[in-house]
Protein backbone atom coordinates (compact mmCIF):
# COMPACT_ATOMS: atom_id res chain seq x y z
CA UNK A 1 0.00 0.00 0.00
CA UNK A 2 1.24 3.46 -1.13
CA UNK A 3 1.31 6.40 1.18
CA UNK A 4 2.44 10.05 1.57
CA UNK A 5 4.50 11.10 4.47
CA UNK A 6 5.99 14.48 5.07
CA UNK A 7 8.88 15.89 7.66
CA UNK A 8 10.72 18.43 9.03
CA UNK A 9 13.92 18.27 9.87
CA UNK A 10 16.03 21.14 11.80
CA UNK A 11 20.09 21.04 11.57
CA UNK A 12 23.34 23.22 11.51
CA UNK A 13 26.20 22.94 10.07
CA UNK A 14 28.94 21.36 11.87
CA UNK A 15 31.76 20.82 9.97
CA UNK A 16 31.75 23.42 6.97
CA UNK A 17 34.83 22.13 5.45
CA UNK A 18 33.39 18.86 4.98
CA UNK A 19 29.22 19.84 4.23
CA UNK A 20 30.89 21.83 1.08
CA UNK A 21 33.64 20.53 0.13
CA UNK A 22 33.15 16.92 0.22
CA UNK A 23 29.45 16.94 -1.41
CA UNK A 24 27.86 18.41 -3.97
CA UNK A 25 24.83 19.23 -2.03
CA UNK A 26 24.50 18.35 1.56
CA UNK A 27 21.05 19.62 1.63
CA UNK A 28 19.65 17.07 -1.25
CA UNK A 29 22.03 14.96 0.69
CA UNK A 30 20.12 14.59 4.45
CA UNK A 31 17.22 14.78 3.17
CA UNK A 32 17.74 11.59 0.95
CA UNK A 33 18.94 10.29 3.88
CA UNK A 34 16.02 11.48 5.64
CA UNK A 35 13.72 10.15 3.04
CA UNK A 36 15.42 6.54 3.07
CA UNK A 37 15.14 5.89 6.81
CA UNK A 38 11.27 6.90 6.90
CA UNK A 39 11.19 4.40 4.05
CA UNK A 40 12.90 1.87 6.14
CA UNK A 41 10.79 2.24 9.66
CA UNK A 42 7.77 2.65 7.63
CA UNK A 43 8.25 -0.42 5.72
CA UNK A 44 8.49 -2.43 8.73
CA UNK A 45 5.91 -1.05 10.80
CA UNK A 46 2.16 -2.21 10.44
CA UNK A 47 -0.27 0.66 9.63
CA UNK A 48 -1.99 1.41 13.48
CA UNK A 49 1.56 1.34 14.93
CA UNK A 50 2.47 4.06 12.20
CA UNK A 51 -0.97 6.05 13.24
CA UNK A 52 -0.50 5.41 17.16
CA UNK A 53 3.21 5.96 17.29
CA UNK A 54 4.64 8.96 15.01
CA UNK A 55 6.90 10.64 18.08
CA UNK A 56 8.32 7.09 18.23
CA UNK A 57 8.98 7.06 14.38
CA UNK A 58 10.25 10.52 14.73
CA UNK A 59 12.98 9.01 17.38
CA UNK A 60 13.63 6.26 15.11
CA UNK A 61 14.49 8.97 11.83
CA UNK A 62 16.56 10.33 14.71
CA UNK A 63 18.50 7.06 15.64
CA UNK A 64 19.05 6.08 12.09
CA UNK A 65 19.96 9.37 10.55
CA UNK A 66 21.91 11.51 13.03
CA UNK A 67 25.18 9.24 12.21
CA UNK A 68 24.70 9.84 8.10
CA UNK A 69 24.30 13.35 8.94
CA UNK A 70 27.17 13.78 11.03
CA UNK A 71 28.97 11.88 7.81
CA UNK A 72 27.71 14.97 5.80
CA UNK A 73 28.84 17.73 7.83
CA UNK A 74 25.97 18.65 10.30
CA UNK A 75 24.33 17.98 13.00
CA UNK A 76 21.15 16.69 13.45
CA UNK A 77 18.44 18.87 15.82
CA UNK A 78 15.24 17.85 15.18
CA UNK A 79 13.45 15.08 12.51
CA UNK A 80 10.07 14.54 12.67
CA UNK A 81 7.05 13.43 11.28
CA UNK A 82 4.43 15.92 10.24
CA UNK A 83 1.74 13.63 8.55
CA UNK A 84 0.82 10.75 7.07
CA UNK A 85 -1.49 10.43 4.17
CA UNK A 86 -2.86 7.78 2.92
CA UNK A 87 -5.38 7.12 -0.37
CA UNK A 88 -8.66 7.56 -0.74
CA UNK A 89 -10.21 4.43 -0.44
CA UNK A 90 -7.68 3.83 2.68
CA UNK A 91 -9.34 6.88 4.66
CA UNK A 92 -13.11 5.68 3.49
CA UNK A 93 -11.78 2.44 4.89
CA UNK A 94 -10.39 3.89 8.64
CA UNK A 95 -13.90 5.71 8.73
CA UNK A 96 -15.57 2.51 8.20
CA UNK A 97 -13.04 0.67 11.04
CA UNK A 98 -13.83 4.21 13.52
CA UNK A 99 -17.30 3.82 12.79
CA UNK A 100 -17.61 0.06 13.45
CA UNK A 101 -15.65 0.71 16.77
CA UNK A 102 -17.85 3.31 17.75
CA UNK A 103 -20.86 2.08 16.94
CA UNK A 104 -20.10 -1.60 19.17
CA UNK A 105 -19.07 1.34 22.30
CA UNK A 106 -23.04 2.82 22.08
CA UNK A 107 -24.05 -0.96 21.68
CA UNK A 108 -22.04 -1.82 24.76
CA UNK A 109 -23.45 1.39 26.98
CA UNK A 110 -27.13 0.81 25.62
CA UNK A 111 -26.64 -3.12 26.69
CA UNK A 112 -25.08 -1.80 29.96
CA UNK A 113 -28.51 0.97 30.58
CA UNK A 114 -30.20 -1.72 30.14
CA UNK A 115 -28.49 -4.66 32.33
CA UNK A 116 -28.94 -1.72 35.43
CA UNK A 117 -32.46 -0.82 34.24
CA UNK A 118 -33.50 -4.81 34.82
CA UNK A 119 -31.24 -5.65 37.67
CA UNK A 120 -33.45 -2.27 39.32
CA UNK A 121 -36.43 -4.13 38.13
CA UNK A 122 -35.78 -7.62 39.51
CA UNK A 123 -34.71 -5.76 42.62
CA UNK A 124 -38.24 -3.83 42.82
CA UNK A 125 -40.13 -7.06 41.72
CA UNK A 126 -38.28 -8.81 44.83
CA UNK A 127 -39.37 -6.03 47.16
CA UNK A 128 -43.12 -5.78 46.25
CA UNK A 129 -43.31 -9.97 46.55
CA UNK A 130 -42.50 -9.06 49.89
CA UNK A 131 -44.48 -6.50 51.04
CA UNK A 132 -47.96 -6.36 48.57
CA UNK A 133 -49.01 -2.93 49.66
CA UNK A 134 -46.04 -1.66 47.80
CA UNK A 135 -47.44 -2.12 44.48
CA UNK A 136 -51.06 -0.85 45.39
CA UNK A 137 -48.85 2.33 46.69
CA UNK A 138 -46.75 2.92 43.60
CA UNK A 139 -50.10 2.65 41.47
CA UNK A 140 -51.17 5.55 43.25
CA UNK A 141 -48.49 7.66 43.16
CA UNK A 142 -47.89 7.16 39.40
CA UNK A 143 -51.60 8.07 38.79
CA UNK A 144 -51.09 11.29 41.60
CA UNK A 145 -47.85 12.23 39.52
CA UNK A 146 -50.09 12.14 36.25
CA UNK A 147 -52.53 14.57 35.07
CA UNK A 148 -56.04 14.02 33.89
CA UNK A 149 -57.29 10.52 35.26
CA UNK A 150 -59.92 9.78 36.70
CA UNK A 151 -59.28 7.27 40.55
CA UNK A 152 -62.39 5.23 41.62
CA UNK A 153 -61.19 3.42 45.05
CA UNK A 154 -62.94 0.30 45.70
CA UNK A 155 -63.20 0.28 49.58
CA UNK A 156 -64.70 -2.55 52.03
CA UNK A 157 -68.11 -2.48 52.86
CA UNK A 158 -67.37 -2.62 56.81
CA UNK A 159 -65.91 1.19 56.18
CA UNK A 160 -69.15 2.27 54.33
CA UNK A 161 -71.60 3.15 56.46
CA UNK A 162 -75.39 1.93 55.47
CA UNK A 163 -77.81 4.09 54.09
CA UNK A 164 -80.81 3.80 56.46
CA UNK A 165 -83.79 2.08 54.61
CA UNK A 166 -86.71 4.56 53.71
CA UNK A 167 -83.96 7.55 53.48
CA UNK A 168 -83.86 8.89 49.38
CA UNK A 169 -80.93 8.40 47.82
CA UNK A 170 -79.40 12.03 46.81
CA UNK A 171 -79.35 11.24 42.89
CA UNK A 172 -81.87 8.25 41.81
CA UNK A 173 -82.00 7.48 38.41
CA UNK A 174 -85.78 7.79 36.66
CA UNK A 175 -87.05 6.38 33.60
CA UNK A 176 -88.61 8.56 31.16
CA UNK A 177 -92.17 9.33 31.26
CA UNK A 178 -92.83 7.67 34.79
CA UNK A 179 -92.90 9.49 38.23
CA UNK A 180 -91.67 8.60 41.25
CA UNK A 181 -93.80 8.28 44.05
CA UNK A 182 -92.99 8.09 47.87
Amino acid sequence: MTLKASLAAEFQVADPNVAINKNSNFRNSLYLSLQMALREIVGKEKIDTLLENRAGISGKLMELTSQKASELGLKLILADVKDIMFPGEMKKAFAQVVKAQKDGMAALERARGETAALRSLANAARTMDGNPNLLQLRALQALADSSGNTLVLGLPNSSVPLIKQGQKSAVAPQKEGTEETE
